[in-house]
């Protein structure tokens, strides 16, 4: 086959392949930056989770993909979305129930398990509070679970105690009062609710036994409760000596500490994770300064301990496996791939329908001839001999135009073709010269 006779048509099918290809390239660009914002499920106004997702949603910035923040009442709320499929980011504790499909993208601060009480309540540690009233906090929040555990460490009986959840700027508001005798609440150190109770006295931090070291009270804790870790909260954390007056505590207070992690469904794009893990760790400082409560962020590659396994994007980053092209781009390389097969195959068709469009072409003319040259084997006269040259000189100048055009195929079946056209000619002159020689 002559390509420079198929040039034209087999251009116009590459041309229309090419111009598939780009849009849809262009269309997956497009498609990929216009998606929906990822949901990031927070906390209640006025704790540490919604700063905090804000600050995340501003570090990440918009990008392939933005973060919406939604409020939650907590931890269990969170972790509940991120099942559910309502949030695809969201902040709980490390110490959440577990429920599946949640994997872990970036460990942030801890937060302290903070114990306060008045000064005339008489409660000395958590084994007296019972006949007393005690703040914890929102049954969905990561705060109200560890307390509950704790209390049960403790055999409190919950039936001669009040326990009154409740978010912590009430908290604070009854224990200023003296409306309760205390409070226990999962805050980050230097909350400004516990600087605020603090400041105003009559309240004192207490501590869950006496020390944290090997055989205290808080790892016997531990060893039922193991997403927790011993912390000290220390000296003068709280309203630093000042005016003659003490800073709170004056020694360090042994209590527990919960780490914070952004969690992500198991489902999140590899790409997608990756791509926030890197942006946190790139912003650790944004997230730190932008807001007091958070500026005890720890370590971020910090992930032994996690009830939640890593998701396969952070690990990856984490352990400084970028992925190569090829893999970063496996699915638009395979897209691309299976539409230049797609395309070849159209190609090959496209060729084999124009052979075989030329070749019905050809047929009709060889056809054509066929009943002339039979017609011929009849005695003619002259006006019939004169009509039939005529129709032979119509279907050469026809086929001549049709090759000119690319319709036929200058090939092996149209010179015989022309062979056959010509001895019809010939014989039709003979025939002529032999009537008007008679």
């Amino acid at each position: 086959m002559n390509s420079k006779d198929l040039r034209r048509p087999y251009a116009i099918l590459t041309i229309s392949f090419a111009a598939a290809v780009v849009c849809l390239v262009v269309f997956l660009a497009f498609s990929s930056k216009s998606g929906r914002n990822l949901q990031l499920s927070s906390g209640q106004p006025g704790g540490v989770y919604l700063p905090l997702a804000e600050a995340i949603r501003t570090a990440v910035g918009d990008g392939e993909q933005g973060i919406e923040v939604i409020e939650s009442a907590g931890s269990g709320e969170n972790a509940r979305r991120l099942q559910s499929g309502e949030a695809d980011l969201a902040l709980i504790q490390n110490d959440t129930v577990a429920v599946d499909g949640i994997r872990t993208l970036v460990p942030l601060h801890k937060d302290v398990l903070h114990f306060l009480v008045r000064d005339d309540s008489g409660i000395l540690g958590p084994g007296d509070i019972e006949e007393k009233k005690i703040a914890v906090g929102l049954p969905d929040s990561g705060s109200h679970r560890v307390v509950e555990e704790l209390i049960r460490h403790f055999e409190v009986d919950v039936s001669r105690t009040e326990i009154l959840p409740m978010r912590i700027a009430e908290a604070r508001d009854l224990l200023a009062e003296g409306k309760i005798d205390g409070l226990l609440m999962v805050l980050s150190l230097k909350s400004d609710a516990v600087e605020q109770l603090v400041a105003g006295g009559g309240v004192r931090l207490l501590g869950i036994g006496g020390d944290i070291g090997p055989g205290s009270e808080i790892e016997g804790f531990r060893l039922n409760y193991p997403y927790v870790e011993p912390y000290l909260i220390p000296v003068h954390a709280y309203s630093m000596p000042h005016d003659g007056k003490p800073g709170v505590p004056s020694a360090p207070i042994p209590t527990l500490a919960i780490r914070t992690v952004l969690a992500a469904r198991a489902d999140l794009p590899d790409t997608a994770a990756r791509r926030i893990t890197r942006m946190l760790a790139e912003n650790r400082s944004r997230l730190t300064v932008g807001d007091r409560e958070v500026s005890m962020m720890g370590t971020m590659d910090d992930t032994a301990n996690l009830q939640f396994p890593l998701h396969d994007g952070a690990a990856q980053y984490f352990a400084r496996n970028e992925p190569g092209f090829l893999v970063r781009y496996a699915e638009v390389i395979g897209l691309l791939f299976s539409l230049g097969v797609a395309g070849y195959g159209l190609f090959r068709a496209g060729g084999k329908w124009l052979l075989q469009q030329r070749k019905d072409r050809i047929d009709e003319y060889y056809l054509e001839l066929n009943r002339i040259l039979d017609g011929m084997l009849k005695p003619q006269s002259k006006d019939e001999l004169v009509d039939i040259q005529k129709r032979l000189q119509m279907i050469r100048s026809t086929a001549l135009h049709q090759l000119a055009k690319e319709r036929l195929q200058p090939d092996e079946s149209f010179r015989i073709f022309q062979t056959v056209l010509a001895e019809a000619g010939a014989q039709v002159r003979h025939k002529l010269q032999i009537l008007q020689g008679s």
